[in-house]
């Protein structure tokens, strides 16, 4: 009785750390478009995380987007991003969930001879993590 109780929550504990089937079939994402770090943001030094849950039709088109969290000056840069994302056709219509980071560099100091000017780096782990980071050059 004990080793049956013991497998069963053994199964358990490995069913539930499997990845889920959208997940898992997951297509590869064949256009990325990039998130842009908004010039209101910039200028304030906003940072923050936005979570947005995607809908990818079988054709590999994004038909929903939508904003799980998000701070209200990065959501529609990254709504309207993320609706342009094309993915490789699939067998299945899948929904999956975009997390984006907004970082500074902390290294952005400048004068009024020299001043800092300001660039935006995009890397991603596709097709559910995008980090958008702003990094300043004198």
């Amino acid at each position: 009785m004990r080793i049956a109780l013991l497998a069963l929550i053994s199964a358990a504990i490995l069913f539930a750390q499997a990845p889920v089937a959208a997940e898992k079939d997951m297509s590869a994402v064949v256009t990325f478009v990039a998130l842009a770090y908004p010039r209101a943001a910039k200028g304030k030094r906003i940072l923050g995380t936005t979570l947005t849950r995607i809908t990818v039709n079988r054709d590999g088109t994004v038909t929903e987007v939508k904003t799980i969290s998000a701070h209200s000056v990065f959501e529609a840069y990254v709504l309207g991003a993320l609706q342009q994302w094309r993915f490789k056709p699939s067998d299945q219509e899948h929904t999956l969930q975009v997390t984006s980071s907004f970082e500074f560099d902390d290294k952005c100091e400048g004068t009024n001879q020299h001043p800092t000017t300001s660039e935006t780096h995009v890397s991603a782990e596709l097709p559910t993590v995008v980090h958008v980071k702003a990094v300043c050059s004198v």
